[in-house]
């Protein structure tokens, strides 16, 4: 049996889940470049970019949070096409077409992407490296 349309299916879902990774490491990228850019130019002022600094952090930290929800429900979407007969693949990249399971649902949420492990701890050490500036003198 032909399975080209699973196939091609498959990697239409593969190359967003990869272009949503890319976003995520570029934003993480840009968060430390913006940081380290600010703190270069503020010199004897960088207890004042403090503030400007955790702008941009927060909002990265917002949007990689996002890419990672997006992430999480298109490989779900990957999962459910890989499982369905090649009659029955329609080339839709709807992930709300996917049933999730009721003690899974919080697992696709925005608020579990930003506690992730690959979120949190990584912002949060950026903010609280930009609060240590501001309140301790070097």
């Amino acid at each position: 049996m032909d399975q080209n349309n699973k196939i091609n299916h498959l990697n239409m879902i593969q190359q967003v889940i990869s272009r949503m990774g890319s976003n995520s490491f570029k934003l993480k990228g840009w968060s430390v470049g913006i940081m380290i850019a600010i703190y270069a130019f503020a010199g004897n002022n960088s207890h004042k970019a403090v503030v400007v600094t955790l702008i941009p952090l927060i909002v990265f930290c917002v949007l990689d949070s996002y890419y990672l929800m997006l992430e999480r429900k298109y490989r779900k979407l990957y999962d459910k096409v890989r499982l369905v007969d090649n009659d029955e693949i329609n080339f839709s990249m709807n992930f709300n077409d996917v049933k999730i399971d009721m003690k899974d649902v919080k697992k696709y949420g925005y608020v579990n992407a930003i506690f992730s492990k690959t979120i949190l701890p990584f912002y949060l050490v950026c903010i609280v490296t930009t609060l240590i500036i501001y309140f301790v003198k070097f």
